[in-house]
């Protein structure tokens, strides 16, 4: 199996969490450009169109809905996808994933290390993500272990 470490949305607009619950996250949002499909900051997000191509692969996955103030329906959700232990990849100076070790059919899940938290999709999900002409996200493809 393939994987690519998915490369988060780094600029333009800024978010900004004002109400943190476990069941519903408000945040405002600064808008500088295009509307990211994927964030890290302030914690991960991701956009209604992201969510949705998650929940094909994905059915049991619990979403939490994100709705920027002053609007009434969720336009960005928080996920937590299943981690892959540290033993089982290998890491770039920077933190950053540079190989991994074969997590079986699971299309996404993060690899935490003391640096950064890395999210891997597989070879299946690139290429979804990839069809549907998502912006404001990359892809680098990983080594195998």
């Amino acid at each position: 199996m393939e994987y690519f470490l998915l490369k988060p949305f780094e600029g333009g607009c800024r978010f900004k969490i004002i109400n943190q619950d476990k069941d519903i996250l408000i945040c405002s949002m600064t808008r500088k450009g295009e509307a990211p499909d994927f964030t890290l900051h302030p914690c991960p997000l991701i956009s209604n169109r992201f969510k949705e191509l998650l929940e094909q692969y994905l059915r049991d996955m619990d979403f939490i809905p994100c709705v920027i103030e002053g609007e009434e329906t969720p336009d960005y959700w928080a996920f937590h996808p299943k981690e892959q232990a540290v033993k089982n990849a290998r890491f770039r100076p920077d933190g950053a994933v540079s190989a991994v070790c074969s997590l079986g059919l699971t299309p996404i899940f993060i690899v935490p290390n003391y640096k950064k938290v890395s999210y891997v999709i597989n070879l299946a999900l690139a290429e979804s993500l990839l069809r549907r002409g998502y912006v404001n996200l990359g892809l680098e493809r990983l080594e195998k272990m």
